[in-house]
């Protein structure tokens, strides 16, 4: 998610002026375009001529090309509660479960948390209801989200995993770990909402961005472009929405994130995660309502050893959530990242943070 939005009119304006003044028109449909991607149905001739006439259209290349790259990195199964997209990575050793944040879907995983792929475990990420290519007919609460995960580990005969709960991830992480105690062994939830969360109306900024900005393409084209080609403005900008670091300290973060290829590449990657918007609408709409709703979590419920990561300087979900979840977990353990925000990937602790990860899911690790 993204809340913190420190007058952002203008960049978003201007990144939005500048994406469709570089769209180009066409004359194929969002719906041909996908099933194109996913093979589903050959284009009739004249459909073809219109798409080679907009060969050179950049940004209608873009978006083919990241819902075919979208579409190929991951599977669809179908489930007791409905068709699923997921993905895993690694071969051996226990999984870990992701619950991406919003907007996410199953990619968020490799854009985010790419550092646990190589640790010695299996990384389960999929689409929550309503993102990419999982209905949000599945499930829209978070409790029913907790089910479907149930429902996608059963059909992969899948016993048991450690849950990471990442931001939106949070409520259905804490909702799968309450409900199933016995097909949990650990839990981690990490810069995760545990309390109401809103969207102030009175709030220009974020009432456009979260209702218009989000889900418009160009805009996420341009933004992707920006961010591969300067990826120190969009860097900038997304400390400023995420963080609540001064002008200082976001200079100084951003002068050691551009000598870190590895983080330079999380900016990309995490812009290339939100997009296409029309693949995530639904969900992060739905994601938006439940967490309106939020009351009462079963925190106390939790039996699984739990570790919660936060920063103090998160802009997005308030440390008084990891404050209040580490009150209510029994025997929880509170990691607080001094300096941190809601894109620890990008944070100069990011190397202590994945060894903290590592060193408590192999310390409850069942084998």
């Amino acid at each position: 998610m993204v809340k913190g939005m420190k007058n952002k009119q203008v960049f978003f304006g201007i990144m939005l002026f500048i994406g469709i003044l570089l769209s180009v028109p066409s004359c194929i449909t969002e719906k041909e375009m996908y099933q194109s991607a996913s093979g589903e149905k050959e284009l009739p001739k004249w459909r073809l001529l219109a798409r080679a006439r907009e060969a050179h259209g950049p940004y209608i290349q873009w978006k083919e090309g990241l819902i075919k790259e979208l579409y190929a990195g991951s599977k669809m199964i179908d489930t007791k509660k409905g068709p699923i997209e997921y993905a895993i990575q690694g071969d051996s050793g226990p999984y870990l479960m992701v619950m991406h944040g919003g907007p996410g879907g199953y990619d968020q995983t490799a854009a985010l948390f790419s550092d646990m792929f190589d640790k010695g475990f299996r990384v389960l990420s999929w689409s929550r209801p309503g993102y990419i290519r999982t209905p949000l007919e599945v499930a829209k609460t978070f409790e029913d989200q907790a089910d479907a995960a149930i429902a996608l580990l059963d059909a992969l005969h899948i016993d048991r995993v450690a849950v990471l709960g990442y931001s939106a991830g949070g409520p259905p992480a804490i909702y799968f770990s309450s409900r199933y105690p016995g097909r949990t062994w650990a839990l981690i939830l990490e810069c995760a909402v545990s309390r109401k969360w809103v969207i102030k109306k009175e709030n220009i900024e974020e009432n456009i961005y979260f209702g218009y900005l989000m889900y418009q393409d160009p805009f996420l084209w341009t933004s992707d472009v920006v961010g591969t080609h300067a990826p120190r403005m969009i860097g900038m900008s997304t400390i400023e929405m995420e963080s609540s670091l001064d002008k200082a300290e976001t200079e100084k973060l951003m002068d050691n994130i551009m000598k870190d290829p590895e983080r330079v590449k999380v900016l990309t990657g995490m812009m290339k995660s939100m997009s296409p918007g029309d693949l995530r609408e639904a969900g992060m709409k739905n994601d938006v309502e439940q967490l309106e709703k939020v009351k009462d979590l079963p925190l106390k419920d939790i039996k699984t050893p739990t570790l919660i990561i936060h920063g103090t300087k998160d802009a997005d979900v308030s440390v008084a959530d990891a404050e209040f979840s580490a009150s209510q977990i029994p025997g929880s353990e509170l990691f607080l990242v001094p300096g941190g925000f809601h894109v620890m990937a990008i944070t100069d602790s990011i190397d202590t943070i994945t060894q903290k990860r590592v060193d408590f899911l192999k310390e409850h690790s069942p084998h």
